[in-house]
């Protein structure tokens, strides 16, 4: 396993870990409330930077919501029951050895114009309202390859993430921990399970 396969790895199994422990109202729904649950996330964070880049220009804020939304992403990977590494096709890219690399590598592979300021503006919510598509087909029992959309969704979700955080020069690895400890700290039952 390469370094950035055990990086992306690692994230999965901190997520996984965090979300069983601080999270159980939403690992105890079905597999489809859960993703239901992360679209909805999705375009609230959706939402929030399009308003940051479009209104506000608060670069805190923007930043927060990318880490979220790559955060939410990964959540999805867990409930997809897929590695993130088996769906990034980094393999044939030289010289990735860390996330950040892995971002700029889809940044310029995907031609992401990054020239143009309003380029995530133009591609997560638009990417966010296939996803809402995917979850929605399955209460209609439509015809529909809803598990391939949603997952088709969430890696481009995580891989525009991963670009944006190299674009704003993001460390995800060390981002994505501080993230998640100021949620765990929010709950009541934080001490108890940091000192197990």
């Amino acid at each position: 396993m390469s370094s950035i396969e055990e990086q992306l790895f690692a994230l999965q199994t901190g997520q996984l870990d965090h979300d069983e422990l601080f999270h159980k109202e939403i690992t105890r729904l079905n597999i489809h409330q859960r993703l239901n649950h992360m679209a909805l996330h999705f375009a609230k964070y959706s939402g929030n930077i399009c308003n940051c880049i479009l209104n506000s220009n608060d670069e805190t804020v923007l930043r927060k919501n990318i880490i979220d939304s790559f955060i939410i992403s990964i959540t999805c990977f867990n409930t997809l029951n897929i590695r993130i590494s088996d769906k990034l096709a980094f393999e044939n890219i030289p010289n990735i050895s860390s996330i950040d690399d892995l971002g700029r590598a889809i940044s310029s592979t995907n031609k992401t114009n990054t020239e143009d300021p309003l380029w995530l503006v133009r591609s997560f919510p638009v990417i966010v309202g296939n996803l809402a598509k995917a979850c929605e087909s399955v209460d209609h029992l439509e015809p529909y390859a809803y598990r391939e959309s949603i997952t088709e969704n969430v890696v481009a979700i995580c891989s525009l993430m991963l670009a944006a955080a190299s674009f704003y020069k993001i460390d995800l690895i060390t981002e994505v921990p501080s993230r998640l400890l100021g949620v765990k700290k929010k709950s009541i039952f934080f001490d108890h399970y940091v000192s197990r």
